[in-house]
């Protein structure tokens, strides 16, 4: 579960705790030369509940929150400041939908057995209710030659002016250029994110009456082993940009005039050319809004993918491999799940061994 990250930047990003630790703040140990004050979280509990035959659509966690202070008087204020950071905190926070943060009292300790002249504790607990709790164990890879994962369009059309796409990949060595999604009218107009490979770029384009606007970076993704996060947005009266890891690589303003409606849409797959992708794709969302640049550093969550369903004009959002937010744990073959209830898709000269166990994290 995210819930300790989603503890740790709480705690980090509170004014007033910072003021006193920094960010000495650590799960279930701090190093024995850390300076004072510093913060132990440790899970003590983590309890489904409204489970049956599925995931839980709610999780329970208990979590003990311990400060650690030379002196009872700054002990005290610690306390104070990190019940005020968490305490009755709601709704989506570092990539976990948190339906209530509620303390629980707290133990006062005294330990004069650390071999360092005496410490205060005030371990602090916490009961903490989660919202469709996100479990991301497989992606989906594409082999290069001929894979991809067919969508339908209903509804898609309403993000062809403005939008975004979002997706964490894994590039596998190519000597081809691969889309990682793209929604098709015709070969005049159409948006994707692919990796353009005689350039070396990942590229977001957005092609209006034939005119085509790209956005691209040249950042070494190709065969690296690791896991990158990519997110284009785009509005027609304004710019289509590209985001690699959460940052802006570069916005170019779009010229000419989408008119018509989408016609087909496809993960790993180019309808103009045999643009197959190959590597690993996974947590795939779109959105009919232009999301800003700190939405997309959310959805980045620094490297750490979670369901997206709380961010306003989600129209579409495929788990690549899971078997959706309440259902079996792998999807089942050829099926990919919109979550949105809009657009399943069919996964294409593709087998069930596709679904891998890699993923971000």
């Amino acid at each position: 579960m995210n819930i300790g990250r989603a503890i740790y930047n709480l705690l980090k990003n509170d004014i007033a705790v910072s003021s006193l630790v920094g960010t000495r703040i650590s799960p279930n140990v701090m190093e024995q030369t850390s300076t004072f004050p510093f913060i132990v979280y440790d899970v003590a509990s983590d309890t489904p509940t409204g489970q049956k035959d599925s995931v839980a659509l709610l999780d329970t966690v208990s979590i003990m929150i311990s400060g650690y202070c030379k002196t009872y008087k700054e002990s005290n204020k610690l306390a104070n400041y990190i019940r005020t950071a968490l305490d009755r905190v709601n709704g989506l926070k570092y990539g976990v939908d948190i339906q209530a943060i509620d303390f629980d009292g707290y133990d006062d300790v005294f330990d004069d057995d650390s071999g360092r002249d005496g410490i205060y504790r005030k371990a602090l607990n916490f009961n903490i209710r989660i919202i469709n709790s996100f479990n991301n164990i497989y992606s989906t890879n594409f082999d290069g030659v001929d894979d991809y994962v067919a969508l339908g369009v209903s509804g898609m059309s309403a993000c062809k002016n403005t939008g975004t796409m979002s997706a964490w990949f894994k590039l596998d060595a190519t000597a081809a250029s691969g889309d990682i999604m793209r929604l098709y009218e015709d070969a005049n107009n159409n948006i994707r994110i692919f990796y353009h490979n005689a350039s070396s770029e990942l590229r977001a384009a957005y092609k209006a009456g034939g005119t085509s606007t790209t956005a691209v970076t040249t950042d070494a993704v190709e065969d690296d082993g690791l896991w990158h996060h990519v997110a284009a947005t785009w509005n027609s009266s304004g710019n289509v940009s590209l985001y690699l890891d959460g940052t802006l690589k570069q916005a170019n303003a779009i010229s000419g005039t989408f008119t018509g409606s989408f016609t087909a849409a496809a993960i790993g797959n180019n309808a103009d050319a045999a643009n197959y992708w190959i590597g690993n794709i996974d947590e795939v969302s779109l959105f009919n809004a232009e999301l800003s640049a700190s939405q997309i550093t959310d959805l980045y969550n620094d490297g750490l993918p979670f369901n997206p369903s709380p961010i306003a004009n989600l129209i579409g959002y495929w788990e690549m491999g899971d078997g959706g937010i309440v259902g079996d744990p792998i999807a089942t073959f050829p099926t990919i799940v919109d979550e949105t209830g809009n657009n399943n898709g069919t996964m294409t000269n593709m087998t069930s061994t596709d679904f891998q166990a890699d993923v971000p994290e």
